[in-house]
């Protein structure tokens, strides 16, 4: 059963920013990065460069994709997310949000990662505040597993859905 609720969606361009900043901030590896470019490609982003990153693998340099993906950017003409801006951690806080509504991270992975995003990107944090009230109020049995599930879920519907 998937968790994505209606309103949710977003475009292949939002999909491959978004996982971009959280790649970017370091929290996911580089196969992330190049399976986004491909799940890109494949909903109809059709750049040359997009197509050059989606072929890459794991064993090619962090700055090598990153080249790559700041070509595809500027051919989609979109502006590529920089470790220094908050805007970065909202982008990466939606995409672990996207990941838990589609089943890929668990309620205590999107709380270490989240922690992790805020940990290395700037910004308050005002996000991902009640996401980690909760894993604290779990994490000190103050609320069930289910509770923590339902708020997660919640955080993450309204996160995604706050898209601009």
């Amino acid at each position: 059963m998937r968790m994505a609720a209606h309103g949710t969606e977003r475009t292949p361009t939002d999909a491959l920013v978004e996982a971009s900043a959280l790649w970017i901030l370091g929290d996911a590896p580089p196969g992330f990065l190049i399976d986004a470019a491909v799940e890109a490609s494949v909903a109809g982003l059709d750049v040359p460069s997009l197509h050059e990153l989606a072929g890459m693998s794991d064993a090619d340099s962090p700055w090598v994709l990153r080249e790559a993906l700041g070509r595809a950017f500027d051919e989609l003409g979109v502006a590529m997310p920089e470790v220094t801006s908050p805007v970065t951690v909202a982008l990466a806080l939606r995409e672990l949000a996207t990941q838990f509504l589609h089943e890929r991270i668990s309620v205590r992975e999107l709380v270490d990662r989240a922690r992790s995003v805020l940990d290395e990107g700037p910004g308050d944090g005002e996000a991902a505040r009640r996401l980690l009230e909760v894993a604290d109020d779990l994490d000190a049995g103050r609320v069930s597993a289910h509770d923590a599930q339902t708020a997660a879920l919640d955080w993450a519907v309204g996160l995604t859905r706050s898209r601009s």
